[in-house]
């Protein structure tokens, strides 16, 4: 069966750069089936594509290869990575990208098998020309494409025994009260925090005051629609952390919150 190749970067849609290296792999393995997560990662925002990617790969099956390009640092003497987590591969410069997808609750359940990283060093699988600012299509791709036609994770370099990672806050509870922040903000500024969702549905829909950016929003809804058009919500989003938004507005922009926007919470049980 044709493996599944995702591609998430920071190229824009206007550009010809995606196409350039869905070119390179499907020259190399033609029978690759190939999926756009997103090309619209804010330029050079490797925390934000960490979590799109972390969020976004769980929709997907086993034997998945995701290629994530995200590189202010490309051309210089940062490594390539590629990661087994979960049942699929991961291809990412050591940047930081892979941080979130490899963190128990996020890309990887708690039972999960170890995770596998090696430093992609085989230069026979690159491009013959490899220009010093498109890694994406000379590196990225045909690695890719040599997954996709079986090539093993060994094959590609020797293991990477570390690899760059940031701090992905942690949320802190006192009792029912719940501090932490937004990790994400997504297209339609809704903020993604980082407070678990399940501890917070215990306490059943009216029980849960969020107070964020000099807001407060009292109860969680079910869906946008809950409340009438431009009115705050607060509710359990896809991915299972407490979100909170406007109905057909940007909370972002309403708020005029973002990443690292403290935000906190009171979950007495109804």
């Amino acid at each position: 069966m044709s493996r599944l190749i995702t591609l998430l970067t920071d190229f824009g849609v206007a550009s010809t750069y995606p196409a350039q290296m869905k070119g390179v792999i499907l020259g190399r393995c033609s029978t690759a089936r190939i999926v756009d997560l997103s090309h619209e990662v804010p330029r050079h925002n490797v925390r934000t594509a960490a979590f799109m990617l972390a969020s976004a790969a769980g929709a997907f099956p086993e034997g998945t290869i995701h290629v994530a390009v995200v590189d202010p640092q490309v051309g210089t003497a940062r490594r390539v990575l590629a990661a087994e987590v979960a049942g699929q591969t991961f291809l990412a410069p050591d940047n930081g990208l892979l941080t979130v997808v490899m963190r128990e609750g996020f890309g990887r359940r708690a039972n999960a098998a170890p995770v596998r990283v090696v430093s992609v060093e085989n230069h026979e699988l690159f491009r013959t020309e490899v220009s010093s600012t498109f890694h994406g299509r000379d590196i990225f791709a045909p690695v890719a494409a040599a997954l996709a036609g079986g090539t093993s994770l060994d094959e590609l370099g020797p293991p990477a025994d570390s690899i760059r990672q940031f701090d992905v806050p942690a949320p802190e509870r006192a009792g029912e009260t719940w501090r932490g922040e937004v990790l994400y903000v997504d297209p339609f500024g809704n903020l993604v925090t980082n407070i678990p969702g399940a501890p917070l549905a215990e306490a059943g829909p009216s029980g849960v005051t969020v107070l964020v950016a000099g807001a407060v929003v009292r109860g969680l809804s079910r869906a946008y629609g809950d409340v009438p058009a431009g009115r705050l919500l607060a509710y359990i989003g896809s991915a299972g952390l407490l979100e909170v938004a406007v109905n057909r507005q940007s909370a972002a922009s309403r708020l005029g919150a973002g990443i690292g926007t403290p935000v906190r919470v009171e979950a007495n049980a109804s």
